[in-house]
């Protein structure tokens, strides 16, 4: 029996639409692909619609041919952006001199899969992609922190103001504020560098990031902030200044902002004083805002980044880093009473992790509003890779 090329034509698009649809996990697409088995091989149904379009004058019959290519288009459009790629445009200056504020990138899905019931840590997962998430990759990802807005002042971080006004003692202000739940795809989208990914243990020491003891240099265009020392030869100032990012006086010191590799190829370590925050002087706006641990943003850590599926022992030493992920991004109710923490109910000494976590930092540290002052990044909040090179408007 021969075969024809429009047939072989039917045979392949529906064996291509329907691992589309199990590889997309859509049920939406399920749908679609019913219709399409339908109206491509129930003979009846066929032999309707071919006589009604016959019947048709030549001007309806060319609305009714753009109707379905628009309809096709648009599915075909949505589904793209959906899973595989989307557009991007950067918004500030925290990636500099990486990408630039007006930057336009493509942005990958693909490459990591689509994530699926985000907004239910239990159920959360994400499709088969083609590659995992690594160290230094570039990511666009809903802010965590924008689960909770003011009604009357949406664009104001509603965490990092109920963190001013209580170190203010004036916590009880926000008591009448309205406040809502935003679900995670309608929070705020960030790109970032991946600094740490789950499993790692992470630490600052005077600025540098080490991972696992090891010191991580993530990036040669990362943008350091430094002191211009006061003996500094003329000639050297205005060579300095002309390499520098961005230069400014800030209490009676001449401070410079300046990529580190170009101190470094220059040689300019004796006349550029990098410029961290002291040991041990703490600094309650930065994460997990607790003044004990002497963590600040240059001098932080050790901590383990969660990973899905292990199990640390949880106290009141630690239970500042992991109480928002127990609570908020993996649904529990947490209590603390004295040394003792309950979860659901139950006094608990271990806690199982239900997702990936990553750490995360802008190349232009010094104006990088990043995981030092919110913390980690919940896998179900990523939502695609960026493309190394950007789309410039």
């Amino acid at each position: 029996m021969r075969v024809s090329k429009k047939a072989i034509i039917r045979y392949t698009l529906t064996i291509l639409f329907l691992l589309v649809s199990l590889w997309a996990q859509s049920w939406l697409l399920v749908i679609l692909l019913i219709i399409h088995l339908f109206v491509l091989w129930h003979q009846p149904t066929q032999k309707r619609i071919n006589i009604w379009f016959n019947k048709q004058s030549k001007h309806n019959q060319n609305i009714y041919s753009w109707i379905l290519a628009s309809v096709y288009a648009i599915i075909i459009i949505l589904f793209i952006n959906v899973y595989f790629f989307g557009i991007y445009t950067l918004r500030s200056s925290s990636m500099e001199p990486t990408y630039k504020t007006g930057n336009v990138f493509i942005m990958n899905k693909v490459e990591i899969g689509t994530g699926k019931s985000i907004d239910d840590p239990d159920s959360y997962h994400r499709i088969r992609g083609i590659d995992k998430l690594d160290y230094g990759e570039v990511i666009v990802f809903h802010f965590p922190e924008a689960d909770t807005v003011f009604i009357d002042h949406p664009k104001e971080n509603y965490h990092y103001k109920k963190r001013e006004l209580k170190l203010s003692g004036k916590a009880n202000s926000m008591k009448n504020s309205k406040t809502e739940f935003t679900p995670i795809n309608q929070r705020p989208r960030f790109i970032k560098r991946i600094i740490a990914i789950p499993g790692d243990t992470l630490k600052i020491i005077d600025g540098n990031y080490y991972i696992n003891s090891q010191l991580y240099q993530y990036n040669n265009l990362l943008i350091n902030k430094y002191v211009l020392q006061k003996n500094t030869p003329k000639n050297i100032q205005s060579s300095i200044l002309n390499n520098a990012h961005s230069a400014y006086t800030e209490d009676g010191k001449q401070i410079i902002e300046i990529q580190e590799k170009v101190v470094e190829n220059h040689k300019w370590t004796i006349y550029l004083k990098r410029q961290e925050q002291p040991l041990n002087m703490p600094d309650p706006y930065i994460f997990p805002f607790s003044t004990s641990s002497l963590w600040n943003a240059s001098f932080w850590g050790p901590s383990v980044i969660p990973a899905k599926g292990t199990t640390i022992e949880i106290n009141e030493d630690n239970i500042a880093l992991y109480i928002r992920i127990i609570e908020t991004y993996e649904g529990n109710k947490i209590k603390l009473r004295g040394r003792d923490i309950y979860i659901n109910g139950k006094i608990c000494h271990h806690y199982t992790f239900k997702m990936n976590y990553y750490w995360v930092a802008g190349d232009n540290r010094p104006h990088s509003f990043d995981s030092r002052y919110w913390g980690f990044v919940p896998e179900n909040h990523i939502i695609g890779v960026i493309n190394k090179l950007p789309f410039t408007k």
